[in-house]
């Protein structure tokens, strides 16, 4: 009695491979603001608009120096200027330092950055406890990303922190595949509406 009442029924693997045989992916494209498609597909790569970051930067706290100007533990430079992160500090003098600070810019001629922690200070002295190698702390131009360079794939799933790395390199706007449109459709005598017998 259980044949005849499978005959013509298709089993569950042969049903979902007639369903994924007639599916076709979506092709239509849509601009969306970058801050709007989290949770949407990709439709092109998205490269970055610029380099990360733009100019060479002290990754620490510290002193910007000119490596051949420090002959070892001991060495004693006068501190001439300060750099804040958003400032631009001037030329750096031969035999003198640059206080600097996490994320500003390196002054021209200094070649390397030594961590406060590396130093002391005597009035306007910096005090050495080491020579620095060249680039030392120094996070130079792209060396996190390359303008130009791909940062997400097509057919990427935009994630909440993939809009952030977007926006974070000047994309203002992404194309998108074109959301799913979904249909549901009930049949059979068994089906109630909730709350009905």
């Amino acid at each position: 009695m259980a044949t005849s009442m499978n005959q013509g029924l298709l089993s569950v693997d042969e049903a979902l491979e007639r369903l994924l045989a007639g599916a076709v992916p979506v092709a239509e494209v849509e601009t969306v603001p970058t801050i709007e498609a989290a949770g949407r597909v990709l439709a092109e790569p998205l490269r970055s608009t610029m380099d990360v970051p733009s100019l060479d930067n002290s990754s620490m706290d510290g002193y910007a120096v000119r490596v051949a100007d420090i002959a070892g533990s001991g060495t004693r430079l006068p501190m001439t200027q300060k750099i804040f992160a958003g400032a631009v500090g001037a030329k750096l003098a031969a035999g003198t330092v640059a206080r600097i600070f996490t994320g500003a810019p390196i002054p021209e001629g200094a070649d390397a950055i030594v961590i406060q922690e590396e130093t002391g200070a005597e009035g306007d002295q910096i005090v050495f406890k080491r020579k620095p190698e060249l680039g030392e702390w120094i996070r130079r131009v792209g060396q996190d990303i390359r303008r130009d360079s791909q940062i997400l794939a097509t057919g990427q799933r935009l994630r909440p922190q993939d809009t952030g790395l977007a926006a974070s390199v000047g994309i203002a706007s992404v194309k998108v595949k074109r959301k799913m449109r979904v249909g549901l459709f009930f049949t059979g005598d068994e089906l109630a509406m909730p709350g009905e017998p």
